[in-house]
């Protein structure tokens, strides 16, 4: 039944194909077509003979977040193996991202997951191991792997509970291309349990938890640059509210709350979510009576007291100098931004309910008292009460530092099954 379906997908695949590029030649956004030819090769399968390095190991992402997330991995496969690394991304930022990387030899877009293009790229490349990560399960992927002889395993995995459903649908399909994996590697319990019920065989599923932790700095590159910004606020020594990742609803819960933090004498950072916004939160904030400043603008003066960071990569840095900091897409029902990044900074972390990308790390936050459950009754209430008790937020700061520095390790512990695994078919 399984072959059935995976040869019925086949069949569909270039109608389903054709209309999506004709929805998108036709589309306003048909503009950004300026690559089409060379993505076209990419995405069929179509690069020439000797473009692909041959036997290095290939990792599959589907992005820049799983790129990164990957860097470690990517360093310790690259010197177990001896071999190229060759990567391959669902987006093109992805590509770029994995273009920047030394360890990296060669990137590219992945071929659809239509059985000749997986195919054809198979044989070109012929790699030596196939390691997908997160959740790019992709069906004639794997099945290509499997005919042509190609290990796969999936590392730092998940699955949402929606997503086992949906699968589960299908699931001759999924038992077929995911039964040849030889390992699994996944985040927690119950993704390996969604897993083992669409047909990874149990003795082959890890619990090795979420590589994108070990990622976690607590020394920020621009601390140079945020304490330039702070003096020039006249912000050193006061007390600093920082919200990272927000989004319209969380910022209009700010909005409310802020005139009465800021009578109080605290000073406050956000970090939208997507810059793309910024003059939607122009606007917002011309309207709501606050002295504010943009980053970008680098236009400081002593009487501002909302300072929006409308640019990237800096959020780390201004997390080390809060006294406070919320995470967004938690008030807001987006399942939480990464809720590790201030505590391991020895920050006290609030949050929404809405944290279903990271029940793990937010229970322990909750659990250890390093973290504390808002909302838009009680933010204002929470900010206040917590500033104006320095020891409690001292004693939470260490506790969500200790949660954080918990969750490292999965890096070594998807090293260790790689060694394993080869150690067995020697």
């Amino acid at each position: 039944m399984g072959l059935i379906l995976l040869i019925l997908t086949n069949l569909f695949f270039p109608f389903a194909a054709l209309g999506v590029l004709l929805g998108f030649l036709f589309s306003a956004r048909r503009g950004l077509l300026k690559h089409l030819k060379q993505e076209l090769r990419e995405r069929f399968g179509l690069e020439a003979e000797g473009e692909i390095p041959q036997n290095a190991v290939w990792l599959h992402c589907a992005s820049v977040g799983e790129v990164m997330s990957m860097k470690g991995i990517i360093s310790q496969l690259k010197d177990f193996y001896g071999k190229d690394i060759i990567v391959t991304t669902t987006t093109q930022a992805g590509k770029e991202t994995a273009l920047k990387n030394p360890q990296i030899t060669k990137a590219f877009l992945a071929p659809l997951d239509f059985y000749p293009s997986c195919r054809r790229f198979m044989r070109i490349a012929k790699p030596h191991r196939l390691f997908v990560v997160e959740r790019e399960i992709w069906p004639n992927m794997l099945e290509a792997a499997r005919q042509s002889g190609i290990p796969a395993a999936l590392i730092n995995g998940r699955i949402s509970a929606k997503s086992a459903r949906a699968y589960t649908l299908v699931k001759p399909l999924f038992a077929r291309v995911l039964g040849s994996l030889r390992f699994a590697a996944l985040h927690t319990q119950a993704a390996a349990q969604r897993y083992e019920k669409l047909g990874i065989k149990k003795e082959n599923i890890y619990v090795c938890g979420n590589v994108k932790y070990d990622t976690l700095s607590d020394s920020p590159s621009k601390l140079p640059e945020v304490d330039k910004i702070l003096t020039a606020l006249g912000w050193n020594g006061k007390q600093i509210l920082v919200l990272g990742s927000t989004h319209p609803q969380e910022e209009t819960m700010l909005f409310r709350a802020a005139p009465d933090l800021i009578k109080k004498g605290i000073k406050i950072i956000f970090a939208p979510r997507h810059l793309e916004r910024r003059a939607e939160i122009a606007d917002t904030l011309r309207q709501s009576g606050l002295h504010y400043a943009f980053i970008s603008e680098a236009n400081f003066d002593k009487n501002t007291d909302v300072l929006c960071a409308d640019v990237m990569g800096m959020l780390q840095s201004l997390y080390a100098r809060a006294t406070l900091t919320f995470v967004g897409g938690s008030v807001a029902p987006r399942g939480a931004h990464n809720l590790l990044e201030p505590a391991i900074l020895s920050k006290t972390v609030l949050f929404g309910k809405h944290f279903y990308n990271a029940p793990l790390t937010a229970q322990a936050l909750l659990e250890f008292g390093g973290g504390v459950l808002v909302d838009e009754n009680n933010f204002k209430e929470t900010v206040l009460r917590l500033t104006a008790d320095p020891a409690q937020l001292e004693n939470m700061a260490q506790n969500a530092r200790k949660t954080a520095l918990s969750f490292k390790g999965a890096t070594d512990k998807i090293m260790e099954l790689v060694k394993t695994y080869e150690r067995k078919t020697a």
